[in-house]
């Protein structure tokens, strides 16, 4: 029968590996989707939020730009200061002090006042000056200014023109950084210039908004006035050459128009995003490197989220798994379990698997059919059990006659031979061996029984055979309580006599043994006869109905293996001209077992 293999490549296997597999693809597409999102939304967000600060900022130097350029036009269109440079007063004199208050006044009033270090209105030999700072020289301003190598270009303007840049005061002992401003003043009626005016806007007006300026520590702040590139470094503006490529416009995520947004590559400082925002001025602009750090935060707060995220996928795929588990592989799997204890022979009804959903359906299915396949083998066994029965009858059929017909010849030979009280002893003991062989239909009787059966079958054939063998019986006590098949030992025996010691010319000896052996009992008949071939003992076990030699052993062994089994029966060892023993193996049977059975 070939017996069943239960694979490794189990269902619950295969649902364990395609769920992981899903949750783990589902978790790399969440991954590299929810990577490929926040990469564009962290630039985005990024890039607007430093948009809006930046915006902010240049919104505060534009305001305070916007108060210089108030100031300028309150210069140019103010009567009292066109009066001033029209009639070129000397200085003391009554108009220049009243234009001086009236210009000093407006100046003070202006917020950017802070910003303006030196203000001056120059005329064609005079000038009125408002100084807010120590340390400043102006013996001649009217004469200097003109010498500065930037005056003509700065005047002649069409717009404020920033062109010179941050430059060093020509007028202050320490050269403090400004940017210059010179505009013209025309006379009241004309439009020809009849002065010019002079501003000195300190560099404060752009390094305080920017030291208030939150900013971290690898993002920088730049400036760039009229081609002039300045660095924010240490509170201080510092003029450098930017050296960069421009690798990509992403001026499309900017929240205005007027930002440009580049990403850009230097050898100083690699890969950055600039923002750069126009300032109130011509050609100026504030701009500023989005922060790496910022960025890496950004990237390790999302990644943070993202393992959440991934963390909860997996936990709920493990839950899921855990319940298909329980839903399909558990029922499945005892279903296994009952196909497997049905392979092993219980056929007995298992409530436990027939469940209220398909896989119940299927173990009722099992179970019906367990319990068919079971009153199928119980129909099977007794049919067997009717034919061991009837073949175990027609096995007594056969040794009864064949024993009668040497017993009566016996007997008729003794009375031809005038021994008739030896007759009628044989006539005794066939009597009492047939009411030991009748035994009232049982098919085992005790092993006392069966030893005193052969005593009398012995006792006959011994006075048929006078003189022509002894024999001997060695019995262990214990063993004479146990039940074995009635009518064992006589066929043995009577080969023994018969195809043995019966041939021997000197007096045979047959020695009859019952010993116990573990659980089974060992019966030996034992002669000194001529013996057989090892082909001779394998025939006898196997002689066919119409051959009478040895037909008494064939039976006696057929009826022990149908009775107790194949492990039982009879076993022959033999030597020519040596003897033969003939090994019988019975399991131990007591009464009461047998009562029961």
């Amino acid at each position: 029968m070939k017996k069943t293999v239960y694979h490794s490549k189990s269902i619950r296997n295969r649902i364990l590996i395609f769920t992981l597999s899903a949750i783990l693809g589902m978790c790399l597409l969440i991954s590299l989707f929810s990577y490929y999102i926040f990469r564009h939304y962290l630039q985005n967000t990024l890039i607007q939020s430093t948009e809006t600060s930046l915006r902010l900022l240049s919104e505060s130097m534009d305001n305070s730009i916007d108060e210089v350029y108030r100031l300028v036009r309150y210069c140019q269109t103010d009567s009292n200061i066109a009066n001033y440079i029209e009639h070129n007063p000397n200085p003391g004199s009554v108009l220049s002090v009243s234009t001086y208050d009236s210009f000093y006044e407006e100046c003070s009033r202006n917020s950017s006042y802070n910003y303006m270090p030196r203000i001056a209105i120059v005329s064609q030999e005079h000038y009125l000056q408002v100084v807010t700072a120590t340390y400043s020289s102006t013996a001649d301003l009217a004469t200097l200014i003109p010498e500065l190598p930037y005056y003509e270009e700065l005047l002649t303007a069409d717009d404020y023109d920033f062109s010179p840049g941050i430059v060093s005061d020509p007028f202050h002992r320490a050269g403090r950084k400004v940017l210059p401003v010179i505009r013209p003043i025309t006379y009241q009626y004309n439009n020809r210039q009849a002065g010019y005016l002079f501003i000195e806007i300190s560099a404060d007006l752009f390094t305080i908004p920017l030291k208030d300026y939150s900013c971290p520590s690898d993002s920088f702040l730049y400036l760039s006035i009229a081609g002039h590139t300045y660095i924010y470094e240490n509170g201080g503006l510092q003029e450098f050459t930017p050296e960069y490529s421009i690798l990509d416009d992403l001026s499309t995520y900017s929240l205005t128009g007027t930002t440009q947004i580049s990403k850009i590559h230097s050898a100083t400082m690699g890969e950055q995003i600039l923002v750069t925002t126009p300032l109130n001025m011509p050609d100026c602009y504030l701009s500023q490197s989005i922060s790496h750090a910022e960025r890496t935060n950004q990237a390790v707060l999302f990644m943070g989220i993202l393992a959440c995220i991934l963390i909860g996928i997996l936990s709920i795929g493990v839950v899921l798994m855990l319940l298909m588990n329980r839903m399909i592989t558990v029922p499945v799997s005892r279903l296994q379990t009952r196909m497997v204890r049905i392979a092993g022979g219980d056929f007995s009804r298992d409530p436990s698997v027939e469940w209220d959903h398909e896989l119940g359906d299927i173990g009722r299915g099992i179970n019906d059919l367990s319990e068919n396949v079971s009153e199928l083998m119980e129909k099977r066994l007794e049919d067997e059990k009717q034919k061991q029965d009837l073949e175990y009858k027609m096995l007594q059929s056969q040794i009864n006659p064949h024993f009668l017909y040497n017993t009566l010849d016996a007997i008729a030979w003794m009375c031809e031979d005038g021994k008739n009280e030896d007759a009628e002893e044989m006539v005794t003991a066939l009597a009492r061996l047939f009411r030991i062989s009748i035994s009232k239909g049982h098919e085992l009787i005790p092993i006392e029984k069966e030893v005193e059966h052969a005593k009398s079958y012995l006792k006959i054939e011994n006075y048929r055979y006078k003189n022509k063998f002894t024999y001997s019986f060695e019995v262990e006590e214990s063993c004479l309580s146990y039940l074995c098949n009635k009518i064992t030992l006589q066929p043995i025996i009577e080969n023994a006599i018969y195809h043995g010691v019966k041939q021997m010319i000197d007096e045979g000896e047959i020695w009859i043994r019952i010993f116990e052996d573990g659980e089974d009992i060992i019966f030996q008949v034992e002669d000194n006869g001529i013996g057989m071939t090892e082909e001779q003992c394998r025939e006898i076990l196997h002689k066919e109905p119409g051959d009478r030699t040895g037909i008494g052993i064939k039976n006696v062994n057929d009826r022990i293996k149908i009775y107790f089994g194949s492990n039982y029966g009879l076993n022959i060892t033999s030597e020519l001209d040596e003897g033969t023993c003939v090994t019988i193996r019975m399991p131990k049977v007591r009464e009461e077992e047998y009562e029961k059975k």
